[in-house]
């Protein structure tokens, strides 16, 4: 069954972020928060595996179906560009680890010189995994 345009792209565009959050739940379930995966934070795994099966059943079949009403309705599917997608994550960062500058970090406070020293060379690192990030991206 064929839905006018407006009601395509209301659905879609709410199945995209349902979609999304349920395959992030999905591997949030898996070995998420292990050590050597993360850095700056932990995931206190606070959901046992009985709990856990059952969750991953619902979201299969929830997964499912999402899959009939596409098929139902007749919903195109989104198609996404990696090297969009990968560049807007890019793009954050960069925004993220120029907010970094010391210059803009003396709103949080007094930094001493040799912290402004550390912060910039740290930063200075990133920035240029960062750009050649960006170039292996778009050689």
């Amino acid at each position: 069954m064929k839905l006018n345009e407006s009601h395509e792209r209301a659905l879609m565009s709410g199945l995209f972020v349902i979609e999304g959050d349920l395959q992030r739940v999905k591997a949030s379930l898996g070995d998420y928060g292990s050590a050597e995966q993360v850095i700056t934070y932990r995931v206190r795994d606070n959901v046992d595996h009985e709990s856990k099966s059952k969750i991953l059943k619902v979201i299969t079949a929830m997964l499912e179906e999402i899959r009939r009403m596409k098929e139902t309705f007749e919903l195109e599917a989104d198609e996404r560009n990696l090297k969009a997608e990968i560049g807007a994550a890019l793009t954050e960062i960069w925004i993220i680890l120029v907010d970094f500058e010391p210059e803009k970090l003396r709103g949080y406070g007094y930094l001493s010189e040799s912290e402004k020293a550390l912060i910039e060379t740290h930063v200075s690192i990133l920035l240029s995994k960062l750009d050649e990030l960006v170039k292996l991206l778009n050689p």
